[in-house]
């Protein structure tokens, strides 16, 4: 009977972090975290430059897991290795990791735009309410003089 062994209080990966990720259907892929949304982290994966969710109990640590899941010579597809020499490159030089780059933009981009479009939704919502006032409250038809008012003396 195996015994289950409390993981380790870790200290919280943060944007940035290199690790690897396990998505259901693929091996454990080097990754780099772009956020974390709730139990769920969103990641920028190296060689195939997607991007994916990624629950939190299948991130892994790339330094502590390196020696494991990173292993080039077991792996002999291409496409991993590929990847593997793609996040060495760009831990070496953070600054020049142009994917990861492109993929953090891109989502501020979109959350941006989405605030946008909940501000001026919302703007629209109050606007529409003070339309209709103003549609009540105020006649837009053309001015007629009205004879036989008490003013014609």
């Amino acid at each position: 009977m195996r015994r289950r062994v409390k993981k380790e209080q870790e200290k919280p990966l943060k944007v940035g972090d290199f690790v690897f990720a396990k998505v259901r259907g693929f091996r454990a892929w080097p990754a780099r975290i772009l956020r974390r949304e709730r139990s769920v982290y969103l990641v920028y994966f190296y060689g195939t430059c997607n991007i994916a969710k990624v629950g939190v109990a299948q991130i892994y640590e790339y330094e502590k897991f390196k020696a494991r899941l990173g292993d080039v010579l077991r792996r002999a597809n291409n496409s991993f290795k590929g990847a593997m020499v793609h996040v060495e490159n760009s831990r070496s030089r953070p600054s020049l990791d142009y994917g990861f780059q492109r993929a953090k933009a891109a989502l501020t981009d979109d959350d941006d735009r989405k605030q946008r479009q909940q501000k001026s939704a919302a703007d629209s919502d109050s606007s529409a309410s003070s339309a209709k006032l103003k549609k009540y409250s105020k006649f837009d038809g053309p001015f007629v003089h009205i004879t036989g008012d008490s003013d014609s003396e």
